[in-house]
């Protein structure tokens, strides 16, 4: 008996647009898109002082500098099969983050940050999800 099946060369030729996004691009993407909610939501409730202060390095700034301190990186392992998302602070706006964050025997924690990852969870997901979505799709047309 003899068998045969259709659309075998379409499905290759699908299979082999999609082999593009084991190059790793649309990992990274969907991993930057997917903590892009994360970073919103701790910089809409970052608590903004109203008056300028010094950092330990002695440099004088406005209020908000924590907010504009927010950022994320995403990386790839060597193999661009695993992916990280990390929402950090930089280098000179850690040092008073923390102390707003985790608060000091004076002052109470106000924990934005964690509560921004925490709360953003679900919204995190559905955009990385989105993004794998687009690229799979986006790959699947160049065939």
């Amino acid at each position: 008996m003899r068998s045969s099946l259709e659309g075998v060369a379409a499905l290759t030729r699908q299979l082999n647009a999609l082999s593009s996004l084991e190059e790793g691009r649309a990992l990274k993407r969907a991993v930057k898109a997917g903590i892009k909610p994360a970073l919103k939501r701790a910089q809409d409730t970052v608590p903004i002082g109203t008056v300028p202060f010094r950092t330990y390095r002695g440099l004088l700034v406005a209020p908000g500098f924590a907010k504009q301190s927010l950022r994320t990186i995403s990386t790839i392992n060597a193999a661009k099969n695993v992916a990280s998302g990390i929402l950090g602070v930089r280098k000179e706006g850690y040092y008073i983050l923390q102390f707003v964050e985790f608060g000091t025997r004076k002052m109470p924690a106000h924990p934005f940050f964690r509560r921004a990852l925490f709360d953003s969870r679900s919204d995190c997901e559905e955009a990385f999800r989105d993004s794998i979505a687009r690229s799979v799709v986006r790959a699947a047309k160049t065939t």
